[in-house]
């Protein structure tokens, strides 16, 4: 994970725009820009610094899975290349990771909110995931997960044939299907 997605992603989910966290951190805008943008890799210190002034910090975490609000932006990326295969790619190794993470590690994951994807199905899909991995366990779920703008309607049947259709909406996890999206739990992993 870079720098640039760390501040952007943090900057973004508190709604502050380039030019206010300049005023908040005391640190150029342009500065800011090019932190943002990848012309520069900023110093940790530094990092710490911009996102003090946001209220959040980094945290070291002992996993290497990446955080939900991460793999959103990865997601975003994927849908802004207009790339199916690597957008699920994308989705499956949220679900994946999340699956695989201790119960502790995964709520902290999924603690950040994700900004949106650009695309309300995939937003409805990535807070169904977390609901889902999260409630599986009975584990908290973030605010962010109960969102209006994390729901879609009307509903998303990801399978494209409608004959196979019901049979995917009757193993859909009821996380998923509280989101308005209906997938078959058996395509919420790679194995």
């Amino acid at each position: 994970m870079s720098s640039s997605a760390l501040l952007r992603g943090a900057r973004a989910s508190r709604g502050v725009s380039q030019r206010t966290l300049a005023s908040q951190s005391r640190i150029p805008q342009p500065r800011i820009a090019d932190i943002e943008s990848g012309r520069h890799d900023t110093t940790l210190s530094r990092l710490e610094q911009l996102l003090r002034a946001l209220g959040q910090q980094v945290t070291l975490l002992p996993t290497a899975a990446r955080p939900a609000w991460s793999a959103a932006l990865d997601i975003a990326d994927a849908l802004a290349l207009d790339d199916e295969r690597l957008t699920w790619r994308e989705v499956i190794q949220l679900s994946d990771d999340l699956a695989s993470a201790e119960p502790d590690v995964r709520v902290a994951l999924c603690v950040a909110e994700p900004l949106l994807t650009g695309d309300e199905r995939y937003d409805a899909l990535i807070a169904g995931i977390v609901d889902h991995w999260l409630s599986k366990d009975r584990l908290p779920r973030p605010s962010w997960v109960t969102q209006p703008s994390r729901t879609v309607r009307p509903a998303w049947d990801v399978e494209p044939l409608p004959r196979l259709q019901a049979v995917a909406r009757a193993s859909t996890p009821r996380a998923l299907a509280r989101h308005g999206v209906y997938l078959a739990a058996s395509e919420l992993s790679s194995v």
